[in-house]
């Protein structure tokens, strides 16, 4: 048997169980109505029984998708070469990647003294300074 907290004619609230059990006294006298186990929140009595809400369908409205979020290579095009070695460390694939863009337009050894710094700083580890050195 289920009991119900009734509130201006409309059930408020249901506890399943012994409101005893599941409350503080001051809360457990409030569900005062049994009910039968097919009533839900929110019925209302219409003097003899208890009758559901009956919830209208609801017209499907059509949602605009997000915003597009800001994706890794979004976020590496606006780093400085500095940045996008940091960004590359030891748990990304993305080495190969950080590799070919110091490649392409600076030395390996311009870059070594950078990445010799994020080495020394404990940004990246010498593991990673070789394999973009490679």
């Amino acid at each position: 048997m289920k009991y119900a907290w009734v509130e201006d004619g409309k059930i408020r609230d249901i506890c399943h169980g012994n409101p005893a059990e599941c409350y503080t006294p001051q809360i457990a006298a409030l569900y005062n109505a049994e009910i039968g186990d097919d009533i839900k929140v929110n019925a209302t009595y219409d003097g003899h029984n208890w009758v559901n809400q009956v919830i209208p369908e609801r017209t499907p409205i059509e949602l605009t998708p997000p915003p597009r979020l800001l994706v890794a290579n979004d976020i590496r095009s606006a780093m400085t070469l500095l940045e996008r070695v940091k960004w590359d460390n030891d748990q990304s694939g993305m080495i190969v990647t950080a590799k070919i863009e110091t490649a392409s337009y600076q030395t390996l050894e311009s870059i070594a003294p950078v990445l010799q710094m994020l080495v020394d700083s404990g940004d990246i580890s010498q593991e990673t300074m070789n394999k973009v050195l490679a």
